[in-house]
């Protein structure tokens, strides 16, 4: 049996440790692919994709976002971005979806809010079909689409 360890909450001190690496020492400059591997280097208790989703959604400078549920147009931007950028093995680019949505919306949304849709709109059709079986997004947008069909 494997044991999943759980990543200790932030706390003041490991907030402070983040905004010095970003902002005091320039980590984003000095790393630009991914300063949050380097961070993590600096506190390995911590995985790098958690220290990017604390320092977009609490610390990062300048930033409010737009916590509000998805109106109609964004749900249906949501969906569409997703049709139009499904990645191999049914990728989807959170991080990339936010940015176009802060372009075409001009709101700032958290990462959670798109996928927490997205996520719920897809055990939503697991229910109306009555499948147990695991969709993929291809799938679940094939049900979307006008002439709904299940592909493989």
């Amino acid at each position: 049996m494997t044991s999943v360890t759980k990543e200790p909450p932030f706390t003041d001190e490991i907030d402070n440790i983040i905004i010095d690496c970003m902002v005091i020492q320039g980590y984003e400059t000095l790393y630009p692919n991914n300063p949050f591997a380097e961070i993590e280097k600096v506190i390995p208790e911590y995985k790098a994709k958690r220290i990017r989703q604390r320092w977009v959604d609490k610390l990062k400078p300048g930033r409010k976002f737009n916590r509000d549920p998805l109106n109609k147009e964004e749900k249906e931007y949501v969906v569409q971005w997703i049709k139009k950028n499904l990645g191999p093995n049914d990728e989807i680019k959170w991080k990339d979806l936010i940015t176009d949505m802060e372009e075409e919306f001009h709101t700032l949304r958290p990462d959670n809010i798109p996928k927490n849709y997205w996520y719920a709109l897809k055990r939503n059709l697991l229910s109306k079909i009555s499948h147990n079986e695991e969709l993929t997004p291809l799938q679940i947008l094939s049900f979307l689409s006008p002439n709904p069909q299940l592909t493989g």
